[in-house]
């Protein structure tokens, strides 16, 4: 019989032994139907990284747990060339470092895609295999939802009045990165869809994080600058207007986002074509920008 005893909700599992595989989930949000599935594994308190991973799926009825299905997790490193140092405040107030993606707290992450047949509770059983060292089994449950309470893919955009540049004396206002980027703030969301222009839009905060899987989203976005900004128009949504008081920016609340990081793609008819939380990769992001300005479906 599968026990799954543990839920995990956007969150580091709690485990009784201090060697124990333990799971970082960043995809809080799952829906019936296919999802992308992102996670890190620490392992004595280090990050575990290139374990051969394989998720088996339980539909959950009561106590009886029904095996619904498998996927393999491949271990994404962080490609990063741009040097830049960042300064982050966990929750409990604690100041952390990044620099390079060299000597980052978090170089990689695992990804699988896996779907759900309905709504409710479902178990997740791991499968690490690290190289050189015994395969590890964790389980854990998670709550699927019927439909997203973020924009959901194939949905319109918000049509958000987001401030920009031209609305601050200092852009540090609305951009908490250590070297704030003005071409991440020229333009509203709503203005660019009347003019009919794709978007990739980060909600961010680099300042201040809340799990230990932070990693240079926006920096990562960043880097499609060069060769996509004159198709497309790249912004930047800080996600506290005053962070003491946990108030977030309005734009926040219209999108109905309760974690961050995410990342949003809007194709020129202001729907949204493809959305990644957590940590993603340049790979993952520009392959799901390069569909969306060619009109193919995402895969």
């Amino acid at each position: 019989m599968i026990i799954f005893c543990l839920k995990i909700s956007h969150a580091t599992a709690e485990t009784n032994r201090d060697d124990a595989l333990v799971p970082i989930i960043t995809t809080s949000e799952l829906v019936v139907g296919k999802n992308r599935f992102a996670f890190g594994l620490i392992k004595s308190g280090k990050f575990l990284e290139n374990a051969n991973v394989t998720l088996h799926l339980y539909a959950m009825d009561g106590q009886q747990a029904q095996h619904a299905g498998d996927a393999t997790a491949s271990y994404q490193p962080i490609e990063f060339s741009e040097p830049s140092q960042t300064v982050h405040r966990h929750a409990d107030g604690t100041q952390h470092v990044h620099g390079t993606s060299t000597d980052s707290d978090v170089r990689g992450f695992y990804v699988a895609q896996i779907s759900f047949g309905r709504s409710g509770l479902w178990g997740i059983e791991l499968v690490a295999r690290p190289r050189n060292a015994s395969a590890e089994t964790l389980r854990f449950t998670v709550t699927v939802l019927e439909t997203s309470t973020t924009p959901a893919l194939g949905s319109p955009a918000p049509r958000s009045q987001n401030l920009i540049a031209a609305d601050v004396k200092d852009l540090r206002q609305i951009d908490t990165s250590a070297r704030p980027d003005p071409s991440l703030h020229q333009v509203r969301i709503a203005d660019a869809i009347a003019q009919k222009k794709p978007q990739v839009i980060v909600f961010a905060t680099p300042q201040f994080c809340t799990s230990r899987m932070c990693g240079p989203v926006v920096d990562i976005v960043r880097t499609l600058l060069p060769t996509y900004r004159k198709k497309v128009a790249f912004t930047h949504q800080e996600i506290w207007r005053d962070f003491a008081n946990k108030e977030p920016f309005p734009t926040v609340k219209e999108w109905q986002l309760s974690t961050e990081p995410w990342i949003f793609i809007v194709d020129r008819q202001a729907i949204v074509r493809a959305k990644f939380e957590g940590l993603v990769t340049v790979r993952e992001l520009e392959t799901a920008l390069k569909q969306t300005l060619a009109g193919e479906p995402i895969r």
